[in-house]
C-alpha cells in the first residue's frame, strides 16, 4: 500500500502489517503495542533532525525489516549526518529517562534497549550510519557489522540454551546478519 502525506511517499509492505498484526494477536498483554510507538518516536525524532539539518524525507519505507527513512540525495557534513541518526536513539534514551522518573520501568526499559540496540556499530542500525558518516567506503564498517551481528547470535544462542526459553537475542541477531549479509 502506497500513501502520500505531503510531499513523502509512505509505503507499507504487507509483511510489516503481517508480522505487526502476528504480534498483538499473539501476545495482546505484552509491551508489543508499546514497543510500535516507541519506534515511531524513534523515526519522528531522524525526521525532526532531517528537518533542522535540512535534508528532506522522500520516502517513509515499513517492511520486514523495520521502518526506513529514503532521504535526497543531497551531501550534509559527516557531522550532520551523524546528528540525523543519532536523533532516534537520542529520543529513546531521553523517553527511557522520563518514563524511569515516572516509575514506568517496562516502558522505561523498552526505550532503553531500543535506544541502545540501535546504536550497535552494525550497518543497518543508527549506529551503523553514523560511522558510514565519517567512514563511507569503509570495508573495516562491513567487517565490524558482521562481527558484531555474529557476537550477539553467540550470546543469544548461549541465552537460548542457558534459560531454555529465550530466543529474543538470537532471532534479533539472525535478524541483523541476514540483513548484514543481504546489504550490497
Amino acid at each position: 500500500m502506497t500513501l502520500q502525506i505531503s510531499k513523502i511517499t509512505v509505503k507499507i509492505d504487507f509483511w510489516f502489517v503481517a508480522i505487526i498484526t502476528l504480534l498483538l494477536t499473539l501476545f495482546p498483554e505484552s509491551l508489543a503495542a508499546v514497543c510500535f510507538g516507541m519506534c515511531v518516536l524513534h523515526e519522528a525524532g531522524h525526521l525532526t533532525a532531517m528537518l533542522l539539518c535540512g535534508k528532506k524525507a522522500e520516502e517513509i519505507s515499513l517492511g520486514y525489516f523495520g521502518m526506513r527513512i529514503v532521504t535526497d540525495k543531497r551531501f550534509l557534513s559527516p557531522f550532520r549526518e551523524a546528528v540525523i541518526a543519532f536523533a532516534g536513539p537520542f529520543v529513546n534514551l531521553v523517553l527511557s529517562i522520563l518514563f524511569y522518573a515516572f516509575g514506568k520501568n517496562d516502558i522505561a526499559t523498552v526505550n532503553l534497549s531500543l535506544g541502545i540496540f540501535n546504536l550497535m556499530p552494525v550497518t543497518m542500525l543508527d549506529g551503523g550510519h553514523i560511522i558510514s558518516a565519517f567512514f563511507p567506503d569503509s570495508k573495516l564498517h562491513r567487517k565490524l557489522s558482521l562481527t558484531c551481528a555474529c557476537t550477539l547470535l553467540a550470546v543469544g544462542i548461549f541465552v537460548a540454551v542457558y534459560t531454555k526459553e529465550n530466543f529474543t537475542i538470537m532471532i534479533v541477531a539472525l535478524y541483523l546478519l541476514i540483513g548484514v549479509i543481504s546489504e550490497k
